[in-house]
């Protein structure tokens, strides 16, 4: 029989088999795991809660049930003793590769059926960041993918040991890896649990996609390769296995293409383009041992942004007009990118890149001429890759459509300044808003092709960072400090909404009055306020420059009853983070203390000035005794001795708990009594003025502060805040 005759028949065979229906029903139950019992990814935004977990949860579970249904049915016949009629009638390879073809076609109808079923939820919760491109790649990138992957190595365990223990165990090695420590923070080594570190909702990101893809193929590969050795490996005519093995080398093709995919497989791990080929830690260079950087009187930055590639090509140009000494220069770049051509005065100079790949970047090594000046020129291009200690947090340097993130060697190569102007033209989409070193460009040229060049100019140096994205930007004042604004344009209905700019206003009048300027709002040119992707995984601010995550302003984080009563009452709350966490001063987080308890105090303080006392008693002071009385009469709470009885998992969410009540409830009750026992509100402000001077960030000399650093600048003492 033919394959697709034994396909159609291994089609109706396994849609009547009850136990195929168990398994995908399960199947489309496994998401529901990722919402609560089974968060496989780090991510905090909405997208990450509600399409990563559920879409990883599905991937993983999933695949364990497709490979113990796979190896079952692989099984089947032998089991019932009707193989030996089988084989008679149809080549037992054709058989095996029916199977696993119809196999894959339920695993492909099950995936269309899991993404629909989930769909009016996720786009339900999501709301206006819903993505519905962006919801159904998850399902096939990770999903189906990862269950083909599976059954591909099932059927090829149990073809090779026609065994189910064996199958079962070499199966059960084989995701032990997968979990592993060795595989825990490797994007291409987790092929049964897809590592996802954090999605972006406002600033959506293909790069998981990209990577998920890859890492996917690369996997494909090696399970195809597998699966292709074990048709070798089927037992023919009542022979073992090294019997059967040497009868089907006959069929040489089918030993090529095994060594084909495998190969194959191997080359895309070896060469994958995402991460450098460099040490796994961060190394120390010894940047004494380079040569003298030469200073060129300016620099010329043309760089051309592709996000639908995701690469760049750049030319630099160095003027020594003015140097004529020659010499060895080793210049540093992304090691995702590569030199096209290097000419100095015009004439084409020799260089060489050596490879050593460190930190995320390569040396480019070339020797100016001597006695001759002119303009060294490099042109480069590429796709940027990511420094392996920053694994696997592989989202700096990336070029999306809506959101471009590089620094340093990934926008051009660096070890080359300038004592003149650097000039900077950037061609990129023209939806896009620019801002380079945290400056916001201006002026830009409409070149009617969909993409606009940018271009600005600055006093000395190189570049250092580069956003992009599809912003809006506001401009303001609060009080005497001018306020650029910049966020995502999806959230445009929720800053106008929760009337987000008078927020910023209130909140930098109120904790400029109270507690002193901030540090970050330079008199001359004001403060720029930017929203970042939540990819980028850590914040960042330097004078005048203050970077926010993009999930102040998301539906999860504005519906937080711990933060605010409202929507702008939450605003403000992360607003004052601005004094009250790294921006400012840094609490050391404690059982009974943390930047969030300051945070939410200084809060209710704002509210109670806007709304009147009744209505911060109300939603503030009530709100946290409640918190407080719920906790006292809570049993393990009251008799630790009990608590450390329990299971660690039971545990570990009861101090999650306890935390969160601690740190947004407790805290802030205990400073409003340390308020009242110091002399009022007057007091408590010149206190806390005084901490924030003294200890934030202001001070190089600060150090984290400590819940008793806050009893001593009150003179009180752990007791006097006792609360019943």
């Amino acid at each position: 029989m033919k394959f697709f005759s034994l396909y159609r028949v291994e089609l109706r065979r396994l849609a009547l088999s009850k136990f195929l229906w168990g398994i995908m029903i399960l199947c489309l139950c496994a998401p529901l795991l990722g919402y609560s019992v089974f968060a496989m990814s780090y991510s905090e935004v909405m997208s990450g809660k509600y399409i990563a977990n559920p879409v990883l949860a599905g991937t993983t579970i999933g695949a364990i049930l497709w490979a113990v249904f796979t190896i079952a049915e692989s099984d089947r016949q032998h089991r019932m003793g009707t193989d030996v009629l089988s084989d008679a009638i149809a080549s037992p390879a054709i058989l095996c590769a029916a199977r696993a073809a119809a196999l894959l076609s339920f695993s492909v109808i099950t995936t269309i059926l899991s993404s629909l079923l989930y769909l009016p939820y996720t786009a339900d919760k999501m709301e206006y960041l819903f993505s519905i491109g962006f919801y159904m790649g998850n399902f096939f990138t990770f999903m189906m993918p990862t269950w083909f992957i599976s059954i591909l190595f099932a059927e090829a365990f149990y073809q090779i040991t026609r065994r189910i223990e064996l199958a079962v165990m070499l199966y059960a090695v084989l995701c032990y890896f997968s979990f592993s420590r060795f595989a825990k923070d490797d994007y291409f080594s987790r092929w049964l649990n897809p590592l996802i570190v954090t999605y972006s909702d406002g600033f959506p990101s293909i790069w998981p996609l990209r990577v998920g893809i890859y890492t996917r193929a690369i996997w494909f590969l090696l399970a195809a390769g597998s699966w292709f050795f074990a048709l070798l490996c089927i037992r023919k005519y009542q022979k073992n296995l090294v019997l059967s093995f040497a009868r089907g080398l006959k069929k040489l093709y089918i030993l090529i293409l095994s060594a084909t995919f495998l190969a194959a497989g191997v080359l895309l791990w070896i060469n994958q383009p995402f991460v450098d080929h460099g040490p796994e830690e961060y190394v120390e260079q010894d940047f004494s041992q380079y040569p003298d950087i030469i200073m060129a009187d300016s620099i010329d930055y043309s760089l051309i942004v592709n996000p639908v590639e995701g690469s760049l090509s750049g030319k630099v140009k160095y003027d020594y007009s003015h140097y004529t000494g020659g010499g060895e220069q080793k210049i540093q770049l992304n090691t995702g990118y590569k030199v096209t051509s290097v000419t100095y005065a015009g004439e084409k100079l020799t260089y060489k890149m050596p490879g050593d790949a460190v930190n995320g970047s390569q040396s480019l090594v070339l020797i100016l001429p001597k006695g001759k000046s002119g303009v060294l020129t490099i042109e480069y291009e590429g796709f940027p890759s990511m420094a392996r200690f920053m694994y696997p947090f592989m989202v700096y340097q990336s070029i999306d459509k809506e959101y471009i993130s590089l620094n340093d060697a990934a926008i051009a190569p660096v070890n080359m300044t300038t004592t003149g102007p650097c000039t900077a033209r950037i061609t990129m989409p023209e939806n896009l808003i620019p801002f380079l070193d945290y400056e916001p460009m201006h002026n830009f040229v409409d070149n009617h092709d969909g993409t606009k060049t940018w271009t600005t100019k600055s006093a000395s140096g190189y570049l250092m960072t580069f956003y992009a994205a599809d912003y809006k930007t506001e401009s303001f004042l609060a009080g005497d400090v001018k306020i650029d604004f910049a966020y995502g344009k999806k959230y445009e209905d929720t800053v106008r909404n929760n009337n987000v700019q008078q927020a910023i206003i209130d909140v930098f009048d109120y904790c400029t009055k109270h507690y002193g300027k901030s540090q970050y709002a330079n008199g001359k040119k004001g403060l720029l306020l930017q929203q970042i992707s939540a990819m980028a995984m850590g914040g960042h601010a330097t004078e005048g420059y203050c970077e926010w995550f993009e999930t102040v302003l998301s539906p999860d984080t504005l519906n937080d009853p711990q933060k605010g009563a409202n929507n702008t009452e939450v605003f403000i709350h992360e607003m004052v983070h601005q004094w009250w966490r790294s921006y400012g001063l840094e609490c050391k987080e404690e059982e009974l203390w943390s930047n969030e308890g300051l945070t939410v105090y200084s809060t209710y303080r704002i509210v109670k000035e806007k709304y009147g006392a009744l209505y911060a008693k109300k939603y503030y002071l009530d709100k946290w005794q409640e918190d407080v009385d719920t906790q006292n009469r809570e049993f393990y709470y009251r008799h630790p001795e009990y608590f450390k009885k329990l299971p660690k998992k039971y545990r570990a969410r009861l101090n999650q708990q306890n935390e969160s009540i601690n740190w947004y409830s407790r805290m802030p009750l205990m400073i409003k009594r340390a308020e009242e026992l110091v002399g009022g509100e007057e007091k408590m402000d010149a206190i806390l003025q005084g901490m924030y001077k003294e200890n934030s960030l202001q001070n190089p000399n600060s150090d984290l502060f400590t819940f008793q650093d806050f009893l001593n600048a009150c003179n009180l003492t752990k007791e006097d805040l006792y609360l019943e």
